[in-house]
């Protein structure tokens, strides 16, 4: 036999031939060279090529060569358990190594999947607690109106058929949806079902029937009279309400935010002790907040009042409590916030606002506000005010840029008329009264007034000593008397006139402002402060010659209830006393059209009178100042309508939070 290992090239070369003849050995041939081509790899490389050449080879030799490896053909996890077996110490490192870089990679990925998706969400929890000036009296809708306090309560507390969303867009609350006549003179309601009030009794047409119906009694006194005079209601069935104008009145959805009483607990009162009632300060609404307690001092005087969630309202809130405590003045609140004892202020006087500013917990919102502040002639109570070039002359001698540095910071605007910008019928090219202490002079001279020196005032007033002491002999009154270089006479009269304000910082500033104005123009003038709780009574009797005050008119900016003679006395708003019957005519006109062209027209007129009249000067529209704590999340106003608002997405404030993950 010869010896392979002496084979030349041509014998060696016949013997393959041969053994590839034979498909037995084709297959060893393969895997000889396959071996052979990939000898310098590692020997676990080997096996690996090895092993899937094989795999490859027995998937072509199947005879369903068209089919994928049969699913049994896989390892199972019984199987790979064996792999350690058959692998060296090296390669079982180099695996070991793998799988570890593969699970590092897995958890990497996955902690980055989980810290992009995961997220803080708001959740139910946690008490709101905020300070308020004042203190509450009449939380009642249709007879609360005049406080801030009560206002404030009656927004959480009481709902009305429609609403103002963050936005400051009318939508329905009560209501759940609503049809207006081809004419703008029937409105037809569709109230939600299921409501009920926080004594549990439902809601129905009835009550919503009962409440304008009472606001149209003159016995109950209600602010808004005028405002729903003329208008019928009707209860269709019991969730279906209908109201009848006797002609188009263009606000009037706006005026249907007014909370709805319920007729249950209120149908059973006389109008004679409809004020006394005690569900004034223990109120039963249908809003989302309820009432829960109250806290007196020794004197009556309400101090703190809670509120919790009511869960059958149609909304949920994230806050279960709220809390208002009630404070003598905004630096007792101020006290409070930085002492941690309060979430927040209702109203943040400038003054204040740098001292907390410097609390990092805090947080400040200038929140637009569609409110005036102006100086009202009540020419009854002063005989020189009867006389429009003292009027003129007043007005020329405020140097309104000097109120707005020093007494708003800057924290408002100049403003020359009852209409705001952004609102129908304002334009900037109304006749304006600019700051001219020479022409206010001139006017005073031409209306017959002579300058006197002090001492010839103090002889003039000698025989009336008891007048340089005047003061209304209470507490909540201060009246100052600062010299002056000169008076102004009259025959023998002196030009001296009375300016009432209310006791805020604000009002206060601008008030000593305007008094130093008028005195550089030889007018004799003293300051009434009065607290909140007096001015009311003051505003209602019109017991006031001028009153430095501010007019909320709302996002509508419908002048008649600030402006229309019928509203010279209380409940009305006409704070000038004013009367004119054009410019009667031309509110009247305004209110019957949805017209904004007609609208706008009308009040360019209304305001061309007034300038030429002169029952107020004008003086600016300030913003609203609102501070609240950090912790406190959700807060999206920017405008109110009025100072309540604020609470308009009270059901999206949060304290507390949790953790989601969202695909």
């Amino acid at each position: 036999m010869k010896d392979s290992s002496q084979d030349t090239p041509k014998d060696l070369r016949e013997k393959q031939l041969t053994q590839a003849a034979n498909p037995a050995n084709s297959e060893k041939i393969a895997n000889d060279a396959l071996i052979a081509k990939n000898s310098s790899k590692s020997p676990f490389l080997r096996k690996v090529i090895f092993f899937v050449n094989d795999t490859f080879k027995k998937y072509k030799n199947n005879k369903s060569n068209q089919q994928k490896l049969p699913f049994k053909k896989i390892p199972t996890i019984k199987q790979l358990k064996y792999l350690p077996s058959i692998l060296s110490s090296r390669e079982k490192l180099i695996t070991k190594i793998f799988l570890g870089i593969i699970a590092l990679n897995l958890l990497f990925l996955g902690a980055r999947f989980y810290v992009t998706h995961l997220h803080l969400v708001p959740t139910i929890g946690g008490e709101y607690t905020e300070a308020m000036v004042g203190s509450p009296q009449f939380i009642n809708p249709i007879i609360g109106v005049t406080s801030d306090v009560d206002k404030d309560l009656t927004k959480l507390i009481y709902s009305g058929l429609l609403k103002y969303n963050k936005e400051q867009k009318l939508m329905p609350d009560l209501a759940s949806n609503y049809i207006i006549s081809d004419d703008q003179k029937t409105y037809t309601f569709f109230l939600k079902k299921n409501i009920v009030w926080h004594d549990g009794e439902p809601l129905t047409s009835d009550d919503a029937v009962f409440t304008i119906k009472t606001i149209q009694d003159p016995d109950y006194k209600s602010p808004l009279f005028v405002s729903f005079k003329g208008i019928n209601v009707v209860k269709i069935d019991d969730y279906t309400v209908e109201f009848i104008l006797e002609k188009p009145f263009a606000p009037f959805l706006s005026i249907l935010t007014v909370g709805i009483l319920p007729k249950h607990i209120w149908g059973a009162i006389p109008a004679e002790q409809f004020q006394l009632a005690v569900y004034n300060t223990k109120p039963i609404g249908s809003g989302l907040f309820k009432f829960k307690s109250l806290t007196k001092n020794k004197v009556g005087e309400i101090k703190a009042f809670k509120l919790e969630i009511n869960e059958d309202y149609y909304e949920k809130s994230y806050l279960k409590n709220i809390t208002f405590k009630f404070y003598a003045d905004f630096n007792e609140a101020g006290e409070a916030l930085t002492g941690k004892n309060i979430d927040g202020i209702s109203y943040l006087p400038k003054e204040l606002k740098e001292k907390i500013n410097l609390d990092p917990d805090a947080n400040f919102y200038s929140l637009l506000l569609p409110q005036y502040t102006a100086v009202f002639f009540n020419q009854n109570n002063n005989e020189f005010l009867k006389t429009k070039t003292i009027r003129q002359a007043l007005a020329y001698a405020i140097n309104k840029e000097k109120i707005l540095t020093q007494a708003l910071s800057y924290e408002g605007e100049i403003i020359y008329g009852p209409i705001l910008p952004g609102s129908i019928g304002y334009s900037p090219d109304i006749r304006t009264y600019d700051f001219d202490t020479e022409k206010a002079k001139e006017l005073l001279e031409n209306a017959g007034f002579s300058p006197i020196t002090p001492s010839e005032y103090q002889e003039l007033t000698a025989k009336e000593q008891e007048k340089t002491a005047e003061t209304a002999g209470q507490s909540t009154t201060t009246v100052l008397n600062d010299s002056q270089k000169f008076y102004l006479k009259k025959g023998q009269k002196i030009l001296e006139i009375k300016l009432t304000t209310v006791d805020q910082p604000e009002n206060q500033k601008a008030a000593e402002i305007i008094k130093q104005a008028w005195q550089n123009i030889g007018v004799k003038t003293t300051l009434k402060i009065v607290s909140n709780i007096e001015i009311k009574n003051i505003i209602k009797e019109r017991n006031y010659e001028t009153l430095l005050y501010g007019v909320i008119t709302g996002f509508d900016p419908d002048p008649y209830p600030f402006w229309h003679s019928s509203q010279n006395q209380a409940p009305g708003l006409n704070l000038a006393v004013f009367s004119n019957n054009d410019v009667d005519h031309v509110l009247e006109d305004a209110r019957k059209t949805n017209d904004e062209q007609i609208r706008h027209d009308k009040y360019i007129h209304f305001q061309n009178i007034l300038v030429e009249e002169l029952p107020a000067i004008f003086l600016y529209s300030p913003t609203y100042t609102y501070v609240l704590s950090s912790k406190i999340k959700g807060f999206e106003i920017t405008r109110v309508a009025q100072p309540s608002d604020r609470f308009a997405n009270i059901e999206e404030w949060y304290i507390k939070t949790k953790k989601v993950v969202r695909w």
